[in-house]
């Protein structure tokens, strides 16, 4: 992972403990279990250490009771609008 993505990580990850912490009001450990997904990769899906996998975020997202795309509208919310993945060049 190169250090833009490991960025992105970082801030798709600071958006779903935001989401996780305004709509749940749930510890992560209690968010975990509820939602089958090991504390240890919340934990560094949160922290932006890991990309979150597929299946991961469709736990998460069910954990809210939303569809993906709900979840990803939720989190386009919160990221900053002028980051990119890629180096505009990259197109």
């Amino acid at each position: 992972m190169n250090e833009r993505e490991q960025n992105y990580c970082k801030i798709v990850g600071n958006a779903i403990r935001q989401l996780r912490k305004e709509f749940t009001q749930k510890s992560l450990c209690l968010f975990a279990y509820e939602n089958d997904v090991p504390r240890s990769t919340l934990s560094r899906i949160e922290k932006g250490d890991n990309e979150a996998q597929l299946v991961t975020l469709k736990k998460i997202a069910e954990g809210f009771g939303w569809s993906m795309s709900e979840l990803f509208s939720h989190i386009e919310k919160i990221i900053p609008e002028d980051f990119k993945i890629f180096e505009e060049e990259h197109y």
